[in-house]
């Protein structure tokens, strides 16, 4: 690991070491990761749902589809079913976020 040079060991008493676990559990960070953030000052958050990280990574895969047409259109190729799809997509995009702001 580059730059994590120093290990540390620390005894915890039971109560401390289930609220670690807990905190762990609940972010899904690990433990050396999860005592890093909280030295830091990070709040540590709850883990999203794994249904909202697949709404985010369908949402950017459409928007990646998007930015192709957009590239076309920019170079002037873009057709008719391209401006169709684009407005296909963009209404995608909404109603998928409209799910993600109901989460």
């Amino acid at each position: 690991m580059p730059g994590k040079t120093h290990m540390v060991s620390v005894r915890l008493t039971d109560a401390e070491r289930r609220k670690l676990s807990q905190i762990c559990a609940v972010s899904g960070l690990p433990v050396s990761a999860a005592i890093r953030e909280m030295i830091g000052g990070v709040t540590i958050r709850q883990r999203p749902p794994q249904e909202l990280h697949d709404l985010y990574v369908e949402i950017n895969h459409i928007g990646n589809n998007i930015n192709q047409i957009a590239r076309k259109a920019n170079a002037g190729f873009a057709t008719k079913d391209d401006m169709r799809e684009l407005l296909f997509l963009m209404k995608a995009i909404e109603q998928k976020m409209a799910k993600v702001a109901e989460q």
